[in-house]
C-alpha cells in the first residue's frame, strides 16, 4: 500500500510540474485581465466605486479582490483613508463573491483579511466601534490558521487602542501561536514586537525585553521599517534602565539606519520620542532635552492631549535635573494655557501635581520619572492616544 502511495504521489507530481508553465500562463492571464479592472474601476471617483462594483457583473472577480486587498494594505498604516475607500469596495466585493467562499478557501482567507484591514483603518481614524463591527464579522472566516493569525492581531491592537490591554496581550499571544504553527518567522516576529511595545507602556521590562530579544531574529527591518525601529528602541531603553550602556548605544545606533525609510513625520515623531528616552537613561540629558522639545511642540500644535503631557513632564522633569527648575514651570503653564478646557485635563493636572512633588524634594533623584498607565488613565476618560500605527 505505502509503494502504491508513492507511486500515486510521484504520478500527481509529475503532472503538476509538466503544467506548471499552463498554470502559469493562466494566472498571468488572469492577473492581467484583474489589473486592467482595477485601472478601470480605480479611475472613477472613490465614492462611485460601490455602485459599479454592485451594478457590473465583470467586477465580480475573486483576482480584483486579491488587488484590492492589496492597495488597502498598501496605503495602511498613513493613509488611512485612502485604505478606508478600498476596504469598503473589497468588503463589498467579498459579500457578492461569497457564494463561492465554500468552494475557494483562499477566497475566504483573503476576505477575512479585507474586514480586518478595513478594521484597522477605522481604528486609525478613531471609529473603534465600526472597527469592532467588520472584526465581528471577520471572525467568521477564521478556519485557515493564516487568517486567524491576521485576525487576532488585528483584534489584539484594537483592544490595544481601546485599553483593554490584558485582551490584547492574550490575542497576540494566540496570533504568534498560529504563525509559529504555519512555520512563519517574520509575522511570528511582528507578534512578539507588539507585545514588547505593550508590556513596554505597561512598564513591564522583564516581559518587554523577553517579548523584544525574540522578535529581533525575525523582524524584517526592510518591509517594516517603522515597527523595527520602535521595537530597537524600546529595547535599547530597557538596556540603559538595567545600566547595559553599550547595548543600548548600539541599538540606538542600528535604529538612525531605519530613520530614512520611515518618512512620515506623524512616525518620526513617535520615534524622536523614544530615542529621547533612551538618552535620557543613557544620562545625556542635553540629547533629551533638544530631541523632547521638537517633539513636545509637535504634539501641543496638533493638541494630542496624552502626548503633550507625557512630553511635557518627561521635558520639565530633565529641565529641573539641569537646574532650571524655572524653564520646567513654563513648561507645565503652556501646557495648561492650550489644554485647560479640554477633556481629560483633569488627568493632566494630576500627573503635573505630581512632578511638582518630585521636584520639591532636595536633592533631585537622579533616574527617570515614571507615570505608568498614564495611558490607561486617559482612556477611562474617553480621551484616546494616538492609534498604534502598526499594522
Amino acid at each position: 500500500m505505502r509503494h502504491d502511495g508513492a507511486v500515486r504521489y510521484k504520478q500527481v507530481w509529475a503532472n503538476l510540474t509538466a503544467r506548471a508553465p499552463e498554470l502559469e500562463r493562466v494566472a498571468n492571464g488572469r492577473r492581467q485581465s484583474a489589473e486592467q479592472l482595477k485601472a478601470e474601476l480605480l479611475a472613477s471617483p472613490p465614492k462611485i466605486w460601490l455602485a459599479r462594483v454592485r451594478g457590473e457583473e465583470r467586477f465580480r472577480s475573486p483576482d480584483l479582490l486579491d488587488l484590492l486587498v492589496e492597495e488597502c494594505h498598501g496605503a495602511l498604516p498613513f493613509e488611512p483613508h485612502r485604505a478606508q475607500d478600498f476596504a469598503k469596495v473589497a468588503v463589498d466585493l467579498g459579500r457578492l463573491l461569497s457564494p463561492q467562499v465554500a468552494q475557494e478557501p483562499p477566497l475566504e482567507e483573503t476576505l477575512c483579511r479585507a474586514l480586518c484591514l478595513g478594521s484597522h483603518a477605522e481604528r486609525l481614524l478613531g471609529e473603534h466601534r465600526t472597527a469592532d463591527g467588520l472584526l465581528v464579522r471577520a471572525a467568521f472566516f477564521t478556519s485557515d490558521p493564516a487568517a486567524r493569525g491576521f485576525y487576532c492581531r488585528a483584534l489584539g491592537l484594537l483592544r490595544w487602542d481601546q485599553g483593554r490591554t490584558e485582551e490584547a496581550v492574550a490575542l497576540f499571544h494566540q496570533a504568534g501561536r498560529r504563525y509559529r504553527e504555519l512555520e512563519d518567522v517574520r509575522e511570528e516576529a511582528i507578534c512578539s514586537a507588539l507585545l514588547g511595545l505593550l508590556y513596554s507602556e505597561e512598564e513591564e521590562w522583564t516581559q518587554a525585553a523577553s517579548a523584544l530579544l525574540s522578535s529581533r531574529s525575525g523582524l524584517d527591518s526592510q518591509h517594516h521599517a517603522l515597527l523595527a525601529a520602535q521595537a530597537h528602541l524600546t529595547l535599547a531603553r530597557g538596556h540603559a534602565l538595567k545600566n547595559r550602556p553599550a547595548e543600548a548605544q548600539a541599538l540606538r545606533q542600528t535604529v538612525w539606519t531605519l530613520y530614512p525609510c520611515v518618512p512620515v513625520e506623524e512616525a518620526m515623531a513617535s520615534l524622536l520620542w523614544r530615542e529621547s528616552q533612551v538618552a535620557e537613561a543613557l544620562g545625556d540629558l542635553d540629547n533629551a532635552g533638544t530631541l523632547l522639545d521638537s517633539v513636545r511642540r509637535r504634539y501641543i500644535d496638533k493638541g494630542y492631549l496624552p502626548e503633550a503631557t507625557l512630553t511635557t513632564l518627561q521635558l520639565s522633569w530633565i529641565r529641573a535635573r539641569q537646574g532650571r527648575r524655572e524653564e520646567a514651570f513654563e513648561l507645565s503653564a503652556k501646557l495648561t494655557e492650550v489644554f485647560e478646557e479640554r477633556r481629560g485635563f483633569d488627568v493632566s493636572l494630576r500627573a503635573l501635581g505630581c512632578l511638582a512633588q518630585e521636584m520639591a524634594r532636595e536633592p533631585l533623584k537622579a533616574g527617570t520619572l515614571r507615570y505608568p498607565r498614564i495611558f490607561q488613565s486617559y482612556r477611562m476618560r474617553g480621551v484616546f492616544p494616538r492609534p498604534v500605527l502598526f499594522v
